[in-house]
């Protein structure tokens, strides 16, 4: 909060507060004389004094309490009270310690005036990118449609273009979120949704590329259970996941999707396990902060956006990997009751979609 700019928005504003504090204080300190004694704590309690009118007022204010501050220490604490004697040493260096104070607050609000406005710069700048870099790719996508149903042909290459625009509209949509989060922003709308459509439909979303890889990628052991969820943002916390998984799992490993009651029996646990390289035990505590990237690929945003909506929906997220062997990163859910007026209308999981399995 800019109480500064906002609250002592003029001058004499600024140094009406800086000597209405210290006055305050040394009045204070006076009625305090009789049980802390005359020589007890003088400075110390001054010396905030002069550190809070810096903060609210600037740098001259700050000064002004420091010089008042000086003057009831000469006139009401020295051993020779008055102002016609020499100053004495722990005066001066009161007087000095003060202005050197009032300096380092004002060079501090100047630094935090500056980081403020850069982030405010940053996040108009994305925001406005956000916006007009959607639309030339709807378009885009839109026009490699329409080639593609007039020249077959050419329909190899024009899925090469849709999955670069869709890679360029995911990263995109990372960077916004990340702002929302910044901003204490992202919501979600929950409502009971069906934990195996879910596992399902991301299996489905990530069979390609797992074929292309010749990597097995599997959902086990699902439960047909419903949980309350906003289906766009787990399924987003999904596709990251198995999405990384896939990424750092060589040719002829395996991506497993789970998902089974949780220990305390009011969730619902999820699971994407792979036989990857691993993470290093020194950066496992890591992997969720912002900008952390396993490599140099990716932006560093999809974990850390995946712990702020499991988090939006008061579950938790965590990993375990062990280098060379593979990771598993778990996320909870709360279990919904069943309500056929709130639940989305959806077949129950059959036989496969518990246990099916995608080989290549």
């Amino acid at each position: 909060m800019n109480m500064r700019s906002n609250v002592l928005a003029k001058p004499w504003q600024r140094y009406l507060v800086a000597v209405t504090l210290t006055v305050v204080v040394v009045v204070g300190r006076l009625a305090l004389n009789p049980w802390w004694g005359v020589q007890q704590n003088r400075h110390l309690v001054l010396l905030p004094t002069v550190m809070l009118a810096a903060w609210l007022g600037g740098f001259r204010p700050g000064v002004v309490s420091a010089s008042l501050g000086t003057l009831a220490l000469q006139l009401l604490w020295s051993k020779s009270p008055g102002l016609f004697h020499v100053p004495r040493v722990d005066e001066v260096l009161f007087l000095t310690l003060g202005i050197v104070v009032c300096g380092l607050v004002s060079s501090l609000q100047a630094a935090r005036a500056r980081a403020d406005s850069a982030t405010q710069s940053r996040e108009r700048v994305l925001e406005i990118v956000a916006h007009d870099l959607r639309s030339p790719l709807t378009a885009i996508k839109a026009l490699g449609e329409s080639i593609a149903i007039h020249n077959p042909g050419l329909k190899p290459r024009l899925e090469m273009i849709d999955r670069a625009v869709g890679r360029m509209d995911r990263l995109i949509g990372q960077l916004v979120d990340a702002t929302r989060i910044g901003h204490g922003e992202l919501t979600v709308t929950t409502r009971p949704e069906p934990v195996g459509s879910m596992v399902a439909e991301t299996v489905d979303l990530h069979a390609q590329t797992a074929r292309g890889r010749q990597i097995t990628l599997e959902a086990k052991d699902v439960c047909a259970t419903l949980v309350q969820a906003d289906r766009d943002r787990v399924m987003q916390v999904l596709s990251n996941l198995v999405g990384n998984a896939l990424k750092f799992t060589a040719e002829g490993g395996r991506v497993t999707l789970s998902a089974g009651p949780g220990s305390d029996g009011q969730s619902v646990r999820f699971s994407v396990a792979d036989t990857g390289s691993g993470i290093e035990a020194e950066d496992l505590p890591h992997v969720f902060e912002q900008y952390w990237k396993h490599d140099k690929q990716g932006t560093g945003l999809g974990l850390f956006i995946a712990r702020s909506v499991v988090q939006a929906h008061h579950g938790r997220i965590w990993v375990e990997s062990k280098p060379k062997v593979g990771t598993t990163f778990f996320f909870t859910l709360a279990v919904a009751a069943p309500s056929p007026a709130a639940a989305r209308e959806a077949p129950q999981p059959s036989a496969p979609e518990r246990d099916a399995s995608i080989l290549v």
